[in-house]
């Protein structure tokens, strides 16, 4: 009996899910290192040959896992962006969001970067990732928590500071350097670098 469309859709995307799993499993027991096609079909009880059927390889099959790791992901962000806490408050819980995130899969971002294909998922949700942080400081300057300033700029920044952090997470560094760097731009975020000294103790340059 043929399948509707409507089924066979609905079977794939099943079928895509299972094998994710498979993957993460693999890789969780196996390392970056360690992770065949072999050997998610084997952990999906499937044949290698149907494996194909849904991933044309490896690569497919990470640029899969890595685009539903990530739209869980965007979505808590969007939630925390929605939010009633000050602009501030929410940047900081979207840096905690991304570390708790980054730390849970960073096999899988370290598997990506080594084969670069992340940089497809990251070139489609880039516009809606600096919109978000563009509408945060937007609103961080209607409140008062931010002077007035060109919010894309900074949406920017915000955004390279983030990929940093995942850059860490895929890299050797521990997790206390991981966690340090996340305590650095979450003060940053909130206090800013600047050491207001009072006018009558500055001392100018040229003297």
């Amino acid at each position: 009996m043929r399948l509707s469309k409507a089924r066979r859709e609905f079977v794939t995307a099943m079928m895509k899910d299972t094998i994710c799993d498979a993957a993460d499993s693999v890789l969780k027991k196996h390392g970056f290192s360690g992770i065949t096609m072999d050997r998610v079909a084997t952990t999906a009880g499937l044949a290698k040959g149907s494996l194909y059927n849904y991933f044309q390889d490896k690569d497919d099959l990470l640029q899969f896992i890595y685009a539903r790791l990530v739209e869980p992901f965007m979505q808590a962000i969007e939630e925390i962006a929605a939010g009633d806490l000050p602009a501030p408050k929410k940047l900081e819980n979207i840096l905690r969001v991304t570390l708790e995130r980054s730390d849970k899969h960073k096999g899988v971002i370290r598997l990506l970067m080594e084969t670069n294909q992340d940089q497809e998922v990251r070139k489609a949700i880039r516009p809606r990732i600096l919109r978000i942080y563009s509408d945060i400081f937007q609103r961080g300057i209607l409140e008062g928590s931010f002077r007035p300033h060109n919010v894309a700029h900074t949406a920017r920044m915000f955004l390279g500071c983030v990929t940093e952090l995942f850059e860490l997470q895929a890299s050797d560094a521990s997790d206390e350097e991981v966690e340090g760097y996340v305590g650095v731009l979450i003060d940053a975020t909130l206090h800013g670098f600047s050491i207001h000294v009072q006018e009558s103790l500055e001392t100018p340059l040229n003297q």
